[in-house]
This record gives structure tokens, C-alpha cells and sequence, in this order.
């Protein structure tokens, strides 16, 4: 095996997640070129881990069509971990074999058409993607921070011990009250640590609530996904959401503590260092990836998780 065609464009965890595969693929085929096709807002946190990113736009059917020319027939082995229409594309057009991660089996993807999706709740996303590349086991996240990036998280944070908040996650089930996440914040303040706020565009209002319960030490909300890497890397802890910036934090050697709710902690949760807090509720996990609402109407999973629960998490994880 001379060259390996990786496709994993989205979402972000599930591309960091997606890095667990780069170590056993190296010990099982030695000297191999790896090339990864990934969306163009994560490519620059690959760079550095393959040997080549492939970034492209879902968007541009220009885009999308220079990807198809340029894999075409240069891979001994396509890995599709997406899965879709697009991505089954590449593959063919990449290499004569290829393995890919198949989610559903026919009667569950039928099943999640009528709104009766299957909970997958039994082991972690990296063993199935393990599983689908026909590895033994998944290895440990990786990313490589430019010096850019560092040189830049450096300037706007500046010395000191540092844990970061994120209150930001794609669908509203999977949000703690931001307000919470700012008194756990302001608590570990008190006791020396700096804050640093995570974030993008979509997370405005959260934010906001946030800056007004805490003091935030560094702002990096406008910042690029790469400085928000280089930033965790400098952080001892980051309190969040079942999100993508979990894994990121966990990639670059931060401690990422998640909180979980209707998602299920034994597939998204993260690995030692890294740890998670839950309820556990017996109607949980309700979904695969959040929802915009409760299915039972009073979101208990999250609501009744209190400051004093998250901040005695975060205290064991600072040692």
C-alpha cells in the first residue's frame, strides 16, 4: 500500500475525530502517502498531520469537479468516512478499493426518514471509524499548530494560567445556559486562572451572556479556527458543549470537559485527559446530534446540570 485517499469534509469533530485513524494506518502500511479531502474552513488544521489537503467547497460545483480531476486514479485505497452521494465520487474516481463508514443499514436509514432514528449508543465514533478502515483500534487525536497560529494566540493571551468556555454547539438541545457557563468561569477566575472565550458567528447571544457574568481575560470569537487551536493549546482546561471544539482541545493537548445531554457520551465523549459530566437521565441520549427541541418538552438533561456539579468536574481536572 503506496498511497491512501482519506474523505472526511464535515463537520469538525467528526474531522478531528477523524484523525484518530493516521497512526495505525502509518504502523499498518509503512511509508504510505496519505492525502485527506476535507472542506476548506478545516483544512489548515490538517495541514502538517497528512502528507497533502485537499480542501474543496460544497458549494462550488467548480470546486467539487478540480477535486474529482485531481484524485483521479492516484490512490491504492479511498477511506470515505462521509458517506454521501459526493463523497462515494471521489472515492470511486480515486482508487480501485475502497472502504467506507456506513452509518445506518438500509431499514434504520428508512426508519430515520419517518422521524424513528436509531440512537447509536455503543461505542466511540473513532472505533467505528476504526472499524470501517479495518483497523484493530483507533489511535490518539492529532493536529499541528502552525506558528502562526501559535505567534498569534501568544499576542492576544499573553502569560498565566488559562482555562477556556465554549458555549457554542450547532443544535440548541446540546447548549448549557450560557450564564452558567460564565459563573463556572468567573469561579475559576477567582482562584487565578484567565479566561478565554471560544466561539464563532453563530454563537452572538451566547456569548454575550458569557461577557456579562465573567470577566473574559482573551475575546478570541473573531478569531480563525487555527488561532482557536493554538489558543486551546495554551489553555490547562476547556469547559463546552458537546461540540467540535471538544475534540479540537483535545488534539492540540488540552483537557476538554463536555457537558452532555441528550447526546450520547459513550459515542461523542472525549477520551482521557479529557472528560465529560452527565446526568445520565434515563431519556438519555434522545438524539444523534441534538435537535431544536426537547421530544419531551422540559430538557431536564441539561437544566437540572447545576454550577456546582461542572465546577467540581473542573476542579478534579486542574488538579
Amino acid at each position: 500500500m503506496k498511497s491512501i485517499l482519506l474523505i472526511r469534509y464535515s463537520a469538525l469533530g467528526d474531522v478531528v475525530l477523524a484523525t484518530s485513524l493516521l497512526a495505525p494506518l502509518r504502523a499498518k502500511y509503512p511509508q504510505v502517502r496519505i492525502e485527506w479531502v476535507v472542506d476548506a474552513a478545516y483544512a489548515t488544521l490538517l495541514e502538517g498531520v497528512v502528507d497533502r489537503v485537499i480542501p474543496f467547497s460544497r458549494k462550488d460545483g467548480a470546486s467539487r469537479a478540480a477535486v474529482l480531476h485531481d484524485v483521479k486514479g492516484r490512490f491504492d485505497l479511498a477511506i470515505d468516512l462521509q458517506n454521501k452521494v459526493w463523497s462515494v465520487r471521489v472515492a470511486r474516481a480515486a482508487a480501485p478499493k475502497r472502504l467506507r463508514f456506513v452509518r445506518r443499514t438500509p431499514l434504520q436509514a428508512l426508519g430515520s426518514l419517518f422521524g424513528r432514528d436509531t440512537i447509536f449508543n455503543e461505542v466511540p465514533t473513532t472505533t467505528l471509524y476504526a472499524r470501517a478502515a479495518q483497523l484493530d483500534e483507533a489511535g490518539p487525536l492529532k493536529l499541528v499548530v502552525s506558528e502562526d497560529a501559535r505567534r498569534r494566540a501568544a499576542q492576544l493571551m499573553g502569560e498565566g494560567r488559562w482555562i477556556a468556555v465554549a458555549p457554542g454547539a450547532a443544535w440548541e438541545t446540546k447548549r448549557w445556559a450560557p450564564e452558567r457557563f460564565g459563573q463556572v468561569a468567573a469561579a475559576l477566575r477567582s482562584e487565578g486562572f484567565r479566561v478565554a472565550l471560544l466561539g464563532g458567528p453563530m454563537d452572538g447571544p451566547l456569548l454575550e451572556a458569557v461577557r456579562k457574568t465573567c470577566t473574559v481575560d482573551a475575546d478570541l470569537t473573531a478569531e480563525s479556527m487555527n488561532v482557536l487551536a493554538a489558543a486551546l493549546a495554551r489553555t490547562e482546561l476547556l469547559v463546552g458543549n458537546d461540540s467540535g471544539l471538544v475534540h479540537v482541545a483535545l488534539a492540540v493537548g488540552s483537557k476538554p470537559l463536555a457537558l452532555f445531554g441528550p447526546t450520547s457520551l459513550t459515542r461523542w465523549g472525549p477520551r482521557a485527559p479529557g472528560a465529560a459530566v452527565s446526568l445520565g437521565l434515563p431519556c438519555s441520549p434522545c438524539s444523534n446530534h441534538g435537535s431544536h427541541g426537547c421530544p419531551l418538552g422540559h430538557h431536564d438533561c441539561l437544566e437540572k446540570l447545576d454550577v456546582a456539579t461542572v465546577l467540581a468536574a473542573a476542579r478534579q481536572l486542574l488538579g
